[in-house]
Parts: C-alpha cells; sequence; structure tokens
C-alpha cells in the first residue's frame, strides 16, 4: 500500500498504527495491559522512527530505491584506476575491467581476453610483470562464487618505483683491491734500466682502463691499488670477464717475468664496511689461488674470473725460512704435534706427514700421523715405512688420537685447507693451534683461526714445501725413509716431473736425493699389475673427447680401487695428442665423483668448482652426492658446454 503521494508507508508508520490497535484491543480486556501495551508500543515507535533512513524527499518527484549494493561494486571495479580480472577454475574470464582492456589494445568488448588469460593464467602473489614499458606487481586472491572457484588478479603499476629501484641499484658501490703479482720478482728479472719504464707502463695501463670505465683509482703501494666504482661499471666488466687480466699480461719492456694481477672486489651491501671486508677476502682468495685473476664476493656467493695461467714460481725462499722458523717455535710450545691428511690419502699426503712427524720426534716432541684408512694409492710405500722398526708407532687412529688431545696439541694439516676433508674432522674441532700446510688454490671453505699457514699454489706438492721447511731446521736429520716417501709424493703430483714442476721443485728433489731417496724403489711403488692395466685401458677406450680437447669417461669399480683407477685413467688420457685435460667419472660411496687432470691450458679447478669441488689448476675432483655414474658423466658434460660457450665468447 502507498500513500496519496505515491511514497511505501515508512516502517515507523507501520508500527504506530499497529501499536493503536494493540491498545485498543487490551483495553477493551483490561485497563492495566492497555497501559503497559502503550508504553511497549511508545518504545517500538520510538525506536522505527530513529532507525528510519535519511533520505532527503524532492518536491514534486517521487522517492527511488537505491540500486543493489553488487552493482554499485561492479560499476566501481570496472572503473577502478588499476587493471583487474576475474578467472573462473577453467581459466575462462568472468570479469575483466577497462583498465585491464587498455592493457591489450585491439581486443573488442564482449570478446575473451585470450591474451590476457595466457599472461595471467598463472601469477604468484607478489610477482611482477612486464607489459610492454609498463612493469605491474600481481596480487593474487581466491574466492567461492555461485559459480563456482574464483581468482581474482590486481595489477599495480610500478613502472617508475621499478624505474627507481634500478637506478639505485646501478649505483650501488663496489670496492676493489688490486695487487700486481709477485712484484718484486717481475722487476729483478728485468734489466735495471728498463725498471721505471716497467712501473710506468704498469700505472699507465691501469690508469687508462680505469678512465675508459669510470672507475676512481688511487695507488696507495708500489704495487697496490684501490678502486671505486658503481654496480653498473661491475655489470660491464664481468660480460668482459675482466679483459684487464689478459692486457696487463701484454707488457713486455725485458721482463723475463709476465706481469700479472689478482683484483678482489666487494659488493652487494650498502655498509661501506662490509663492502671493504668482502674486498679484502676477495682479494686473499685471488692471491691464494695462485693470482692472475679476479674474485667477486657477495653476501651471498662468490664470482671467479681467470685463473688460467699457473702460479708464478717465487725465486727468494725466505718466506719458506721464516714458516719453518716459526714451525719450530709451535713444536716446542707442544706437548705433543698430530699431523694429518686429507681423506683417501695419497703418496703427497702420507710423504708430507712422515717428513714432518720426523721433524718434530727430532725437536724433541712426541709425533704422530693420523691416518683411518689405507687406500690402495698408499698401500705399498705404509707397507714399505712399517717394515722399519722406527715408524711401528707412527701411524695412529683418530679414535687414539682424540683421547691424547690436551690443550697444548698442536696439529698440522698437510695437502688440504678444507675442514670437510681432513682424515678426522672432529679431531681437527677439537684442536686449538692449528698449522695448514697446502699447495692447492685456496677455496672459499677454509680452516678457521689457523695459528700458521703456509699455501703456495706454485708449488707442485705438498712434499716440496715440506722438503724446503726440513732444509731450515739444522736439528732434524732426514733419512732415507723420510726422503723416499717425500719423493713418492712429489714425483706423484708432478707426473714424474712433468707438470706443474718449477726450479724449486728440482730444487726440493735433488735435496732429498742427497738424503738418500731411493728413486728405484718409488717407481716400483707404483708399478700395476695386468689386471689393473687392462681396466685403465678399457675405460680410455670408452672416452669421449669434447671440442677443445676434453676428454670424459668412466669407471665402473666402486671403493678405493676406483678411485685409483679413476686417477690413473685421468694421467693417462693426457698422452693422447689433442687432449687438454680429461675428466673421470666413478662411483664413490652414495653417489659418483670425478676426477679431473689437466696440461694447463684449461683450469680444471675452476671446472670443478662448479660441481662443488675443488683442487689445483692441473689436478682436481668432485663429489657428487645421490647421482649414478651415468647421471655424474652427464652433468659434466653440461658444465664443460657452458665453459666450452664461455671460451668462444669475445
Amino acid at each position: 500500500m502507498q500513500d496519496p503521494g505515491g511514497r511505501r508507508p515508512s516502517p515507523w508508520h507501520l508500527a504506530l498504527a499497529l501499536t493503536v490497535v494493540l491498545i485498543l484491543c487490551l483495553a477493551r480486556y483490561n485497563g492495566y495491559l492497555a497501559l503497559f501495551g502503550a508504553v511497549a508500543g511508545g518504545g517500538i515507535v520510538l525506536y522505527a522512527r530513529a532507525a528510519r533512513p535519511n533520505v532527503p524527499v524532492i518536491p514534486g518527484r517521487k522517492e527511488v530505491a537505491p540500486p543493489p549494493l553488487e552493482s554499485a561494486v561492479r560499476q566501481a571495479l570496472q572503473q577502478a584506476p588499476f587493471p583487474a580480472l576475474i578467472i573462473d577454475a577453467s581459466g575462462r574470464i568472468l570479469f575483466a575491467n577497462r583498465a585491464l582492456r587498455e592493457l591489450f589494445p585491439g581486443v573488442e568488448h564482449g570478446r575473451r581476453l585470450e591474451e590476457a588469460a595466457h599472461t595471467l593464467s598463472d601469477p604468484t602473489d607478489g610477482a611482477t610483470l612486464a607489459l610492454g614499458e609498463r612493469v605491474f606487481r600481481v596480487a593474487f586472491r581466491e574466492y567461492e562464487s555461485t559459480a563456482g572457484r574464483a581468482r581474482a588478479l590486481y595489477l599495480a603499476d610500478i613502472t617508475e618505483q621499478k624505474g627507481l629501484e634500478d637506478t639505485l641499484e646501478a649505483q650501488a658501490p663496489v670496492l676493489g683491491l688490486l695487487q700486481v703479482d709477485n712484484y718484486e720478482e717481475v722487476l729483478a728479472g728485468t734489466p735495471e734500466g728498463q725498471r721505471p719504464l716497467l712501473k710506468a707502463a704498469i700505472d699507465k695501463l691501469l690508469g687508462d682502463w680505469a678512465q675508459a670505465a669510470g672507475i676512481y683509482l688511487h695507488k696507495y703501494g708500489e704495487d697496490r691499488y684501490v678502486l671505486f666504482f658503481t654496480q653498473s661499471t661491475l655489470k660491464a666488466l664481468t660480460e668482459e670477464r675482466f679483459a684487464l687480466l689478459d692486457r696487463v699480461k701484454e707488457i713486455a719492456l725485458g721482463n723475463t717475468l709476465p706481469v700479472t694481477v689478482s683484483l678482489g672486489l666487494g659488493s652487494g651491501s650498502r655498509n661501506f664496511l662490509e663492502v671493504g671486508s668482502f674486498a679484502r677476502t676477495a682479494l686473499d682468495l685471488a692471491l691464494g689461488r695462485g693470482g692472475d685473476q679476479a674474485v667477486l664476493k657477495t653476501p651471498k656467493d662468490l664470482t671467479y674470473y681467470g685463473g688460467k695461467t699457473k702460479a708464478p714460481e717465487k725465486r727468494t725462499k725466505v718466506k719458506a725460512r721464516v714458516i719453518a722458523q716459526a714451525l719450530r717455535e709451535l713444536i716446542a710450545g707442544a706437548d705433543k704435534v698430530l699431523v694429518m691428511g686429507h681423506r683417501h690419502a695419497d703418496p703427497d699426503s702420507l710423504g708430507a706427514g712422515v717428513g714432518l712427524v720426523k721433524a718434530a720426534r727430532d725437536l724433541g716432541r712426541p709425533a704422530y700421523y693420523v691416518l683411518d684408512e689405507v687406500t690402495p694409492a698408499v698401500a705399498k710405500l705404509h707397507s714399505y715405512l712399517l717394515e722399519h722398526e722406527s715408524y711401528q708407532d707412527v701411524f695412529l687412529e683418530s679414535g687414539a688420537a682424540l683421547r691424547q688431545v690436551t690443550a697444548d696439541t698442536l696439529i698440522v694439516i698437510v695437502d688440504t685447507h678444507k675442514p670437510s676433508l681432513v682424515e678426522a674432522p672432529r679431531l681437527l674441532a677439537r684442536m686449538r693451534k692449528v698449522v695448514v700446510i697446502d699447495h692447492h688454490r685456496r677455496a672459499e671453505e677454509f680452516i678457521a683461526d689457523p695459528t700458521l699457514v703456509y699455501l703456495e699454489s706454485y708449488a707442485s706438492s705438498t712434499a716440496e714445501l715440506v722438503a724446503e721447511i726440513l732444509q731450515y731446521l739444522d736439528e732434524v736429520h732426514v733419512t732415507s725413509l723420510e726422503a723416499t716417501a717425500l719423493l713418492a709424493g712429489l714425483t706423484v703430483d708432478t707426473k714424474n716431473f712433468a707438470f706443474q714442476t718449477g726450479v724449486r721443485t728440482f730444487e726440493a728433489a735433488a735435496y732429498l736425493r742427497r738424503s738418500g731417496a731411493d728413486a728405484r724403489l718409488v717407481q716400483s711403488l707404483f708399478q700395476d699389475d695386468l689386471a689393473s692395466f687392462l681396466r685403465r685401458a678399457e675405460a680410455i677406450k670408452g672416452a669421449e673427447v669434447l671440442p677443445g680437447g676434453l676428454a670424459v669417461t668412466e669407471v665402473d669399480i666402486p671403493g678405493p680401487e676406483g678411485q685409483l683407477l679413476a686417477a690413473q685413467v685421468a694421467n693417462e688420457l693426457l698422452n693422447i695428442e689433442e687432449v687438454k685435460a680429461s675428466f673421470v667419472v666413478y662411483p664413490y660411496r652414495d653417489g659418483a665423483a670425478v676426477s679431473a687432470r689437466s696440461l694447463g691450458d684449461v683450469n680444471v679447478q675452476v671446472l670443478m668448482e662448479k660441481l662443488g669441488g675443488g683442487g689445483h689448476l692441473t689436478i682436481a675432483g668432485a663429489q657428487l652426492g645421490g647421482l649414478s655414474v651415468a647421471a655424474a658423466r652427464e652433468k659434466v658434460r653440461a658444465v664443460l658446454a657452458t665453459y666450452l660457450r664461455e671460451e668462444e665468447m669475445p
């Protein structure tokens, strides 16, 4: 029913009419009930009056009911300044507002937005989406509707914000520390009249390079420089893979040794103290890995560039003499000395360890070599040593060694600097005084807080470094046993003095020969039986030679025998014409492992680091847990394919 003006009666009018009727009915029966009804009805009328919507009435015009809320929301969403899209579970578009349709020109109104549906079919909340020159952030929600489950997507235009972020990122600071490798040795090998010209040529080349790249370069020492530049400049340098490393080697002004530089870079932080710390660590790694390379450190990872040349040999033995003196003092202050190599001992780690045990005992301290597993690689050498009474008590298992550790015990780690690779990691964790003697290129993982470090990547072997140390310990008298063991390690790591050898390598070998080393015995220690020879030949027969002289093969023998066979096959493959590097995959524990060798043209250490391993420029390896030999071989091939593509880049 409507009032005469055509309007519907309001709720409070209806309440008043009902109240009057109720009072009249009650008054007929009982006056008290009528009074109570009047009070209650009055309250209802007042409530209805207060709840009446305050809708202004325009004279001469009928009141029109407001549109439904759903229609208002739809109109608001349709006119929203941000793109919005609603899709059902099958991917059919239920709704697309005007702003979204404008992103996809040429789509007629009412047709399915196939392009939009395909582009936005499976987004993640907070993801960024580039549409043409504009960038959007996607907000993703799911709802239940009458038509089933629906997904709503809202796009926020962050083009301007992204541009500011990119600009800020490009201007982020990068700190670099540059050092000329073996500066004194390079000058010493240059005629005196040419030395000023050589110094000037180095400074000019670095200055011109820095100016062209937009780098601030400051020289703060004879061979040291600090660099300041931005992230955009760093991107350009990495794209050209630090061509400076090759350009500086072209300097030739009478110098017999090539000029090389090491560069440590810190990036990825707004804190200059942190960036400086990154640069310092990166430079230490570059130098520890032999120089002639750039190392970039960020909060997340490390990246290596260069490192294709052998580390230049240091002519002076001053450092060896200083290390020998420091080691003498540490041994004198210890109650006992433990020597430990890496897991799966080889002749280099065993020979170097035996030499240091002899040194500690001659200096008056009890000393032992920690060895849990006698591998096939050292079985003959180990048996040879045990034949002599003086070596009956030298070798100690890690459990027995742990029981003897005190606060004054000194441990010497040989032929590795990675705590995860030592023979007994638990024993290392207990030690307070640690000495590291190694010849491998320094990796990111390093023994924490060592008391003394002698890491020289130019050396052929750890046995070479130990032989030099022993020459400066006058109280130590090396017998033919230790000399033979050291010569065995030196021989294996140089592949019979064919690789990674320098003047100091032959000087160390001469010292060992003078001390009684038996070269014929060393040769007999590495003789194989016929069955081993045939297995090696079978693996070589199945080798695949990739472009660039990279040979890949596998052996199917598990355990230590397979590891030894893989190393032998890798060495033998280098004797084949045109093969520059070899990679042999073999079963290892719950997965597979790789043994890599190189003639020096290919840095196998860098390649094995991509597989989680490491090593030396010419000798390296990696362990691939959880992979079969076939799967590991394919992974090696993928790494080599990437390497070949990078080598082809200008």
